[in-house]
């Protein structure tokens, strides 16, 4: 039981640091000719939505911004899991 709730939360940090790493290396990298397709981006998912009721406002949305140092990084975390478990 222990050794699950360790790879889990060891997947989920692989996770957190691959998407700011890959941010990260995603702009720093824009500014390299030969290394800025990295740094290519796209956006999509849902512009928000507000429901006012009077009494209660509910705000619904969610957006995803990703990057492919941040796909690459993601699919090596994954792999990297995989292999280690």
């Amino acid at each position: 039981m222990k050794k699950g709730i360790i790879k889990t939360l060891f997947l989920i940090v692989m996770i957190v640091l691959a998407i700011l790493l890959g941010r990260a290396a995603g702009d720093a990298l824009t500014g390299i000719k030969w290394l800025s397709w990295l740094g290519a981006s796209a956006k999509f998912g849902i512009s928000t939505v507000n429901i006012n009721l009077s009494v209660l406002q509910i705000t619904f949305g969610m957006m995803i911004n990703i990057n492919v140092a941040q796909t690459i990084l993601l699919l090596a975390a994954i792999f990297t899991y995989t292999k280690i478990k």
